[in-house]
């Protein structure tokens, strides 16, 4: 019962406070009416990511199609696509067809885009809930499995893209729910469901088939194993395990049918298509006035450009990679979410553990890190802080629940945490309740001579917004923009974080100081109850 309290707790208040934040306009866009700047950077369609997904859904729904019009590909620009003379999607089609649902219901209610939107909220809670259940399931109480997962959802960036339109808190619900089954369920039957989400990974995003590959390889340990049999070591294999994989192939047979669709290839991956950066008016691609000029008769004439996925990744990027990814001020995982940084004591406790679930976690953060610091844009082109550490996230909130676990007694240590945390909390509610439109250090300069003017590039970007009241959500955009202004609705939803966290945290503390011997030497007729 108090487990259940505990998951139905964190499931109400994430639902709230994804509520009063998820981003949106009243209405039904149209591929004629989504130039409107309502829809686009002014509005919860504001980068190119989120367009290109959301008007490859309308295309599908709205069309039968996988190509664009020529209004929807004029929307997506920068980030489109162009084959054999068509407009395309330069992104994996897993998101914008599991948002079909979404969207269909939201345009019944006349919100569309919201419906959209609301299936990202709704895997960032299912990500919430699974890093408590996979916290339970390595043996720390419910409370700071909680504790854990309400610092992913609103202590990290994963907060602002949970209220906006990217795949990543969806990658991180197949990489999470993929350890859950491993951990819950014994015997060879799990790995048909961890294959099947493996597919599901890669068509939602490619890189996912590198970041799961170690749960893939752990999970075989069940079927290939070695086995210790009258003096000798024999090779186990379980046939009827094996056949299990076949899960992987409906999902990347879909993906292969939509790249034949699409490109004309089945083997064409999407990243690898010919860019279109602008469109003429004649409805030809066309070269941006800031381009080079080499660059300009490319972009000009798509059919020039060479594209490899062998390119996409470079080990030269690392150094550079690895101090964005970290220490930046624009994106780094020190500046957006310190608190981060106690996942490093819960590692080393499940490593005390000799548990050997530590290995397939630890891999996957580190393949996360390794990845995005060879790509050729580790800032994510503009965004708020490092939206791809977000599977990252949701694996190092499990282990600062283990960190939780032992540091229970220390309030000095637990107070330290609540302040990170708070600083966390507060810096990442700015970027949900605004924009994820903040510039990499880069473009600052070019940037400046565009607008003339100082530009900014870290949180305080987001700051200036509050203040001069720009808020993208829904809720604040629809019934409150005139009642409170933008800054105090900003200081009410994180007032209410910061207090709910907390009261949490003193609860959690005063449920071990009740269990503790100095409790008993008090009040020793007192009883030692749990309180949650």
């Amino acid at each position: 019962m108090k487990i259940f309290l505990g998951y139905l707790i964190l499931f109400l208040f994430s639902v709230l406070i994804l509520t009063l934040s998820i981003r949106g306009v009243p209405g039904n866009p149209a591929e004629n009416t989504l130039a409107d700047p309502r829809w686009g950077e002014e509005g919860p369609l504001e980068l190119s990511p989120e367009r290109g997904r959301f008007a490859l859904l309308m295309s599908i729904v709205e069309k039968g199609s996988f190509y664009f019009s020529l209004p929807l590909a004029r929307f997506v620009t920068p980030d489109l696509g162009f084959k054999d003379g068509k407009y395309v999607s330069l992104f994996t089609p897993g998101l914008s067809v599991i948002s079909i649902p979404g969207y269909l219901i939201g345009k019944y209610f006349r919100v569309s885009q919201l419906g959209t939107y609301a299936v990202v909220g709704f895997f960032s809670i299912a990500n919430a809930l699974l890093i408590s259940f996979i916290a339970v399931k390595l043996k720390t109480g419910i409370l700071p499995a909680v504790l854990s997962s309400l610092v992913f959802l609103f202590a990290t960036p994963a907060f602002p893209y949970a209220v906006s339109y990217y795949q990543h808190h969806l990658s991180a619900f197949l990489i999470l729910m993929s350890v859950y089954l491993l951990l819950s369920h014994k015997g060879v039957l799990p790995l048909f469901f961890i294959f099947l989400l493996f597919g599901l990974a890669i068509a939602v995003d490619l890189p996912n088939a590198f970041l799961m590959l170690p749960i893939i390889l752990y999970s075989l340990r069940r079927v290939i194993f070695l086995q210790k049999t009258g003096g000798r070591t024999l090779l186990n294999i379980k046939i009827h395990g094996l056949f299990s994989s076949v899960a992987f192939i409906l999902p990347v047979f879909l993906l292969l049918l939509f790249n034949y669709h699409s490109y004309g290839n089945y083997w064409t991956l999407s990243g690898t298509v010919s860019s279109v950066k602008a469109i003429d008016e004649k409805g030809n691609p066309a070269s941006p006035e800031s381009a080079k000029n080499e660059d300009s008769i490319k972009l000009s004439d798509p059919d020039r450009q060479e594209k490899s996925a062998f390119n996409f990744f470079q080990s030269r990027n690392m150094p550079k990679g690895f101090n964005v990814l970290l220490f930046s001020a624009d994106r780094g995982l020190i500046v957006y979410s310190p608190v981060m940084l106690f996942a490093l004591y819960g590692i080393w406790q499940l490593y005390k553990q000799n548990s050997s679930f530590l290995s397939p976690l630890i891999s996957v953060i580190g393949i996360t890190f390794l990845l995005y610091s060879m790509w050729g844009d580790p800032w994510g082109g503009w965004a708020f802080g490092s939206r791809y550490l977000i599977p990252a996230f949701a694996l190092l909130s499990v282990f600062i629940a283990l960190t939780l676990q032992s540091i229970k007694r220390q309030s000095l240590f637990l107070l330290l945490f609540l302040m990170i945390t708070a600083y966390s909390l507060a810096v990442n509610t700015l970027g949900a309740l605004t924009s994820n439109r903040n510039p990499p250090l880069p473009e600052i300069l070019s940037l400046e001579k565009q607008t003339g003017k100082q530009e900014k590039y870290t949180f305080e970007r987001n700051w200036d917004m509050i203040q001069t009241g720009l808020s993208k959500s829904f809720v604040y955009q629809t019934y409150l923009k005139g009642v409170i202004s933008a800054y105090d609705y900003y200081r009410l939803i994180t007032s209410v974080l910061i207090i709910f966290y907390a009261g949490l945290l003193f609860l959690y503390r005063l449920q071990n100081f009740r269990e503790s011997a100095g409790f008993r030497k008090l009040y020793p007729g007192g009883k030692n109850r749990n309180l949650l």
